[in-house]
């Protein structure tokens, strides 16, 4: 999976917004993939809550 790099510079909101626009249909995919297979979309929503809260906690922001 390649994610293009960033048109805008730190800080602006567009650059926030862009990143939004790219990651959004990969968790999409994510979450029909997992409902597909028999989670429910609650099941699938929370865990990727869950995902993001170890991914924050185990780096170093920045």
């Amino acid at each position: 999976m390649k994610i293009p790099a960033p048109t805008y510079e730190p800080g602006e909101m567009q650059r926030t917004m862009e990143c939004e626009e790219l990651i959004h249909p990969l968790i999409d995919t994510i979450v029909t993939s997992a409902v597909a297979s028999g989670w429910t979309i609650d099941e699938a929503l929370i865990a990727v809550e869950e995902a993001v809260k170890d991914i924050r906690t185990a780096k170093p922001s920045g």
